[in-house]
């Protein structure tokens, strides 16, 4: 089971200290009576919450901006804009290119992140091999798309999880600005909300939200923030 937003080192963190609890309350236990090892565990699990939430940096519990923020691997040389674009649809149409580009005159590279878009019963059983066959034909059309408007890209699918997928990104490449293209609200799928206000509660660069109806052949700005 995969939890959104959890990098492995912290589930391994969590685990073993979910392990070690649980050990040492089935002593206590056995040592005094059932009902003093269930407190003993409550105590303990109630206390380890606490110290996780209050004995950080609080940056530490926005894994987002931290990415953002953090030396980038791959990021672009000096003197390029850098535009993330959450491809939830296939970008096409020259308002997106239009949103894309904007009046900057330098010269802009597009990461292009086409996320799975699982149900949530597929997502928690880890079933996901559709989705994740069309996240990559997303992926090719919107890089094909780029190329025929003469804008410089490269893409990914990323990880099955979309909150790791984006802190990967983000870590890895960083971004100037992000751009994330949803369905209409009616037909949405349930991880594009979220990823939307995560990016919009954790980044401190523009996050633009546009709208692209396949149905009626149109896209439109949703907002900026």
């Amino acid at each position: 089971m995969r939890i959104p937003g959890m990098t492995e080192p912290k589930a391994f963190e969590i685990t073993l200290g979910v392990a070690l609890l649980s050990g040492f309350a089935v002593i206590a236990g056995t040592a005094v009576t059932p009902l003093y090892g269930i407190a003993v565990f409550g105590v303990g699990a109630l206390a380890g919450a606490a110290f996780e939430f209050f004995a950080k940096d609080p940056e530490a519990r926005l894994p987002l901006r931290g990415a953002a923020r953090s030396p980038h691997a791959h990021a672009p040389e000096a003197g390029i804009r850098h535009v993330l674009v959450v491809a939830n649809e296939t970008l096409a149409g020259p308002t997106l290119r239009d949103e894309i580009v904007g009046s900057a005159e330098t010269r802009l590279r597009l990461d292009v992140l086409a996320p799975v878009l699982t149900s949530k019963t597929h997502f928690w059983a880890s079933d996901y091999d559709d989705e994740l066959e069309e996240a990559r034909r997303r992926l090719a059309g919107s890089l094909a798309w780029a190329a025929s408007q003469g804008l410089e890209a490269r893409g990914e699918v990323g990880d099955p999880d979309p909150y790791t997928a984006l802190e990967d990104e983000l870590r890895d490449f960083g971004a100037d600005e992000v751009i994330v293209v949803t369905h209409p609200r009616e037909r949405a799928n349930w991880i594009e909300s979220g990823e939307l206000k995560r990016l919009r509660a954790e980044l401190d660069v523009p996050v633009t939200h546009v709208v692209a109806d396949r149905e009626r052949r149109s896209i439109a700005v949703e907002g900026r923030g």
